[in-house]
C-alpha cells in the first residue's frame, strides 16, 4: 500500500478550499460490500461502468489507464471529455438507488439514450480500489471529491454518515504538480496541461482510483470493453493509450451494396408502391418526393451485430436514418418498420442519408412524424431489408454449396451457424443471475457455461471459425425432477439425465438412442436461438419448462421400454393408483394380456397367457402401495382370494413395497396366510427387477407365471426371483456384445482357417466375466445373432459365415446387442466413441 504522501486522495484537500457544499454519504461498510461486491463481482464490470459513466455524460472520448505488474503509476484513471460537474452533480453521484446523471446539462447536449439506472457506478469501484477520487471541470470552475471506503462504519444504533468536503481546485495549475496524477494521465494519453487552458465551454472528468485491492487481467479487461464497444464513430475508448475498436469490427461481411444495387425488380415494387418514379441519379436513388435522394451503404454480416453490451452503448444492427448528417432513430432500429426476419435482421446494417425528411422533424422528439412521406421511405427500406436477405441468403446457399463438394469425412452436416455461432453471439450478450434452479429464471436453463473469467476465451473458440472439437453425449443421473440435458459448450459435452422420464423410455435401443441424443442436441439450442433472437431469459426459461413438461407427459404417455416400467413401478410404490396403473403396464411387459380394473369388490386387473398345449392362464393383479409396511388387515389376503374366486384365476400376483414380519420367515401370518390363500407375495423391487431384466436375460411371461402359481410367502418369492435372476451370471445382450467383439478380435488371425464356434468360445472364456460360458452357450447366441443379422451371418456345421463388413454386421444386430456401431454416414459433428 503507498504511504499517504504518495496518495492523490490524501494531497487533494491542499490544493484548493472547501466550497460551501458539503456531501453527506449514509452508507454503511455493509451496503457498500453488497453493492460493490455482489452487483459488480468482477473487476472488470466496475470498470466497465465507469465507462458507460462517461457515455452518459455525452463524452466523444474516453480514456483508461490501468497498471501492470511491469511498473507505473499504481492507481486507475478513468478520463472523458463529457459533460462536467458542478457541486450539486458530484453530490448526486452518492444517490444510491437513481441517477440524475447531471441532467440538465446532459439534455443540452444529449444524442443518447441514458444507460445507468441505479446511481451505484461509484460503489463499484469497491471491488477494485479503497479509494475513488472524482476532479471534475464544468465551464470556468474545477471541484474534486474523495472518498474513502473504509470510512464506512456501523454503529450500534444506526449508520454513522460521512461528510465528504468538495474541494474547489485553485489555482488549476496546482493540478500539474499532483505526481501521482501527472503520471496515471501521461500514461493514459491524457494532457493534463492541455485540460487546464482556458476555454467557458469546456467540460471533462479524471476518475481516479488508489489502493489497488488487485490486479487486473489487461487482457480480459479488452475484451469486455471491446465487447461493450457498438459499431458507431461518436464514442472513442483507449486503455492505456491504445484504441479499443468494436469487436464487431472484426466480423466478416457476407453481403454489401450500394443502395443504387437495389435489384430492378424491387425498385419496380416501390414504384408501384409509393406511386413514384424512382430511379438512380448521380449516386442516389432519387423521386419526385424525394428530390435530394437516398444514397447510402447497407451490409449484412456473417454473425449477429445484435449482441454484447454494445447493445447498451448503441446498437449497431438495424437501419441508421441520418438527415443532414444526424442521426433521427438512435432507439428505433427497424424505423418503424415491422419486425423483419430477426435471423437476418440482426446482421443487417443500413447506414442511409435521407435529407429530404428534414422538412418533417418532430423538434421535441427528434424523431419523424407520421406522414406519407415517410411512409413513402418505409417502402424503400423495407426492400433494402430484402434485398440483403436474399444476398445474405445467396452468400449462405454458396457456403452450403462448398461444404457439400467436401469428402464425406470432412462434410459438416451440422454448421457451425446453428450450434457455435449463436452459442457464442448469446453468450456475449450480458445476464442477469448466475445461479442455476429448477424454476425458470434469469440464468441458463439448458446451457453450463462455466466460470465466467474465461468466457471471452470461450466465445473466441466458438467463433474461430473452424470446428474445434466433437460433441459427445454422457448420462448422469441428477434426479426425475432434474432438467432432460445439460449442455457444456466448453466441454462440447450434452450431459442427459438418465433419471428424466424421457431417456428412461428412449435410452435403450441404440438407434432410439441416437433419436434421444438429436433431440437432445436441438432442445438445448432452442434456448440459445431464443436468446438470440432477443427474447427475454425468464421468458424463455418458462417456455421451456412448459415444453420439458409436454416431454415428460408424452413420454409417460407411450410408455413402453423396460427401464421405464421398472422406474415407474420403483416411484409409484407410496401411490396406490399410480402403483395399480404400474402394475398392469409391468404385466404387459412380462409378456401377459394385461387389462387394468379396480374397483370395489375387483382386483386391480388381471393378466392373461395363452400356454399351448395347456390353454390359457388367468392371474388376478393386486398393487398394495404404502409409505411404510402395509398391515396385515390392509394386505387382505382373504379379499385376494375372493377376487380370484371370482374371476376364476389360477392364480394372484400381489406386488407391495414390503410385507409384515418378513424378517420372522415363514413363521409370519402374511406368509402363512400368503399360503393358504395362493396369493404370490412380490415386492415392487423384485418385480421391477425381473421387468427390467426381462429383454436382456430372455424372461417371459411363462416364467415369471411359474413363480405366481408355486411360490406364495415373500420368502419364497424371494428366493424364486434370486434363482431366475441368478442364472446365467451375464445378460444375453452383453454376451451378444462380447461374441462380437470377439469377431473383431479373431480378424486377420489365422486367414487359412474358416472360424468356427469353438474359436468364438474359446476367446469369449477369456473375460474373465465369463470365465464359466459354456460352447453352448456361445453357440446359441451366436445362432440368435444369426437370426437377427438379415443375412449378414450365418452358423453352419459349427462354422461361422459373416456375408458383411463387422461394421455392418454390427450395424444389423443393433436390436440384440444394444450398439449400433459406426454409422452408414459419417459426419463431423459426433463423437463416435461409444460411452
Amino acid at each position: 500500500m503507498p504511504a499517504p504522501s504518495e496518495r492523490f486522495a490524501d494531497g487533494i484537500a491542499t490544493l484548493g478550499r472547501q466550497v460551501e457544499k458539503k456531501i453527506t454519504v449514509r452508507l454503511s461498510n455493509e451496503i457498500v460490500t453488497l453493492l460493490s461486491s455482489q452487483l459488480y463481482q468482477s473487476p472488470l464490470k466496475a470498470i466497465e461502468e465507469l465507462v458507460v459513466n462517461s457515455y452518459d455524460a455525452e463524452a466523444s472520448q474516453c480514456q483508461l489507464f490501468v497498471p501492470q505488474p511491469s511498473g507505473g503509476p499504481p492507481a486507475v484513471l478513468v478520463y472523458d471529455d463529457g459533460v462536467g460537474m458542478d457541486a450539486d452533480g458530484l453530490s448526486d453521484l452518492w444517490l444510491v438507488g437513481r441517477s440524475r446523471k447531471r441532467d440538465a446539462e446532459v439534455d443540452v447536449r444529449a444524442k443518447r439514450k441514458q444507460i445507468g439506472k441505479f446511481g451505484i457506478g461509484k460503489l463499484a469501484t469497491y471491488a477494485i480500489a479503497n479509494r475513488i477520487t472524482y476532479v471534475s471541470r464544468c465551464g470556468e470552475e474545477i471541484l474534486g471529491v474523495s472518498c474513502n471506503f473504509g470510512r464506512f462504519k456501523e454503529e450500534p444504533h444506526g449508520i454513522a454518515p460521512v461528510v465528504l468536503p468538495v474541494i474547489k481546485i485553485d489555482p488549476w495549475k496546482s493540478l500539474l504538480a499532483a505526481q501521482v496524477l501527472g503520471r496515471t494521465c501521461e500514461r493514459a494519453g491524457v494532457d493534463l496541461g492541455a485540460l487546464l487552458e482556458p476555454g467557458p465551454t469546456r467540460s471533462w472528468t479524471l476518475v481516479l482510483l488508489e489502493d489497488l485491492k488487485q490486479a487486473i487481467q489487461l487482457g480480459r479487461l479488452r475484451w469486455v470493453l471491446s465487447s461493450a464497444m457498438p459499431l458507431q464513430a461518436d464514442f472513442r475508448l483507449t486503455l492505456n493509450g491504445n484504441v479499443i475498436g468494436s469487436s464487431k469490427e472484426s466480423i466478416p461481411t457476407a453481403a454489401k451494396f450500394d443502395v443504387t444495387a437495389i435489384a430492378p425488380k424491387r425498385l419496380q415494387a416501390v414504384n408501384k408502391e409509393t406511386e413514384e418514379d424512382w430511379h438512380v441519379d448521380n449516386g442516389k436513388l432519387v423521386s419526385t418526393s424525394f428530390p435530394a435522394g437516398v444514397s447510402g451503404i447497407v451490409s449484412v454480416a456473417e454473425k449477429s451485430l445484435h449482441i454484447g453490451k454494445s447493445g447498451d452503448l448503441g446498437r449497431s444492427h438495424g437501419f441508421f436514418v441520418k438527415v443532414r448528417g444526424r442521426l433521427i432513430n438512435e432507439e428505433d432500429a427497424l424505423f418503424g418498420l415491422a419486425p423483419l426476419s430477426f435471423q437476418t435482421f440482426n446482421r443487417f446494417r443500413a447506414e442511409l442519408n435521407v435529407d429530404d425528411l428534414d422538412d418533417i422533424l418532430t423538434a421535441q422528439r427528434e424523431g419523424v412524424g407520421e406522414s406519407l412521406q415517410k411512409e413513402k421511405v418505409l417502402q424503400l427500406l423495407e426492400e433494402l431489408f430484402y434485398e440483403g436477405r436474399d444476398r445474405y441468403e445467396e452468400w449462405r446457399r454458396k457456403q452450403d454449396d462448398e461444404a457439400k463438394r467436401k469428402k464425406e469425412h470432412e462434410r459438416t452436416y451440422v454448421p457451425m451457424r446453428l450450434v457455435e455461432e449463436p452459442i457464442a453471439d448469446v453468450l456475449s450478450i450480458p445476464t442477469v443471475g448466475d445461479e442455476g434452479g429448477a424454476e425458470a429464471d434469469e440464468s441458463w436453463f439448458y446451457l453450463d457455461v462455466g466460470e465466467d473469467d474465461d468466457l471471452g476465451g470461450l466465445v473466441a473458440a466458438l467463433n474461430a471459425g473452424e470446428r474445434t472439437k466433437r460433441y459427445r453425449y454422457r448420462y448422469t443421473r441428477t434426479g426425475r425432477t432434474s432438467r432432460l440435458v445439460q449442455f457444456s459448450p466448453r466441454e462440447a459435452t450434452f450431459y442427459l439425465n438418465r433419471d428424466h422420464d424421457l431417456v428412461v423410455e428412449y435410452s435403450d435401443e441404440q438407434r432410439c438412442q441416437e433419436l434421444l441424443e438429436s433431440m437432445a442436441t436441438a432442445e438445448a439450442l432452442l434456448e440459445v436461438y431464443l436468446r438470440e433472437h432477443g427474447m427475454r431469459a425468464h421468458v424463455v426459461g418458462q417456455l421451456l419448462e412448459r415444453r420439458d413438461a409436454l416431454l415428460r407427459g408424452l413420454a409417460n404417455e407411450t410408455r413402453t421400454s423396460v427401464a421405464a416400467l421398472a422406474s415407474f413401478l420403483r416411484e409409484s410404490a407410496d401411490d396406490q393408483h399410480d402403483l395399480e396403473v404400474a402394475l398392469v403396464s409391468a404385466s404387459r411387459g412380462l409378456g401377459f394380456v394385461a387389462k387394468h380394473i379396480s374397483g370395489s369388490g375387483e382386483p386391480d386387473g388381471i393378466g392373461r397367457f395363452r400356454d399351448y398345449p395347456d390353454g390359457e392362464k388367468k392371474i388376478t393383479l393386486e398393487a398394495k402401495s404404502s409409505a411404510d409396511t402395509p398391515t396385515l388387515g390392509h394386505l387382505d389376503f382373504a379379499g385376494l382370494r375372493e377376487h380370484m374366486t371370482g374371476h376364476k384365476a389360477h392364480g394372484c400376483l400381489l406386488v407391495a413395497p414390503s410385507y409384515p414380519g418378513v424378517t420372522r420367515g415363514e413363521h409370519a401370518s402374511a406368509a402363512d396366510r400368503a399360503k393358504e390363500n395362493r396369493v404370490s407375495c412380490w415386492s415392487v423391487e423384485q418385480l421391477a427387477r425381473v421387468v427390467s431384466a426381462v429383454e436382456s436375460r430372455h424372461i417371459g411371461a411363462k416364467q415369471v407365471l411359474d413363480i405366481v402359481l408355486k411360490s406364495f410367502s415373500p420368502g419364497d418369492v424371494t428366493a424364486a426371483v434370486d434363482r431366475l435372476l441368478e442364472k446365467p451370471t451375464w445378460e444375453h445382450r452383453v454376451l451378444y456384445r462380447e461374441i462380437v467383439r470377439s469377431l473383431h478380435r479373431l480378424e486377420g488371425r489365422l486367414e487359412d482357417m474358416a472360424r468356427t464356434v469353438e474359436h468364438v468360445a474359446v476367446d469369449v472364456s477369456a473375460n474373465p466375466e465369463f470365465a464359466k460360458v459354456k460352447q453352448a452357450d456361445v453357440e446359441e447366441a451366436l445362432r440368435d445373432l444369426a437370426a437377427g443379422s438379415q443375412g449378414a451371418l450365418a452358423i453352419r456345421r459349427g462354422r461361422i459365415m459373416t456375408n458383411v463388413s463387422l461394421e455392418e454386421l454390427e450395424r444389423r444386430v443393433a436390436a440384440l446387442t444394444g450398439n449400433g456401431g459406426v454409422p452408414r454416414g459419417l459426419g463431423t459433428f459426433r463423437d463416435r466413441i461409444v460411452d
